[in-house]
């Protein structure tokens, strides 16, 4: 993906080249309160170019920023759930069996009746 960006933005600084090359003639530019000055509609093209990337990467690097700081939020969330799960993996298990869990030899509940259990082929 880095390639195909690096790619399209060499292609677009070279069409931009070629126009600014191929117009040459002086323009007059007028902008909020900055009266009207006359330069090379080249130079005009250039600055123009210029101060779109210049925005550009502002607004990458805000995003950046913003990434970042949610993923340092996500990374400390992460570890704080990871040794909520060491310790309760660590302490003894007193709590009863949860719905749905397969009942197995370690949390299997005591037989309730005191009689002694039958025998695995029938009866005595």
């Amino acid at each position: 993906m880095a390639q195909v960006t690096l790619f399209l933005a060499l292609a677009f600084a070279i069409v931009i080249a070629f126009f600014a090359v191929q117009n040459t003639q002086p323009v007059s530019v007028s902008f909020l309160f900055w009266g009207p000055a006359t330069m090379a509609a080249s130079v005009l093209v250039l600055i123009s170019a210029a101060l779109g990337a210049a925005a550009m990467l502002l607004f990458g690097m805000a995003r950046e920023v913003r990434l970042r700081w949610a993923h340092r939020t996500t990374s400390a969330q992460l570890k704080a759930a990871q040794k909520r799960v060491a310790e309760l993996e660590a302490a003894p298990s007193s709590a009863p069996a949860v719905v749905g869990e397969p009942v197995t030899a370690t949390n299997a509940p005591a037989p309730t009746s005191t009689e002694a259990p039958a025998p695995p082929g029938g009866t005595i």
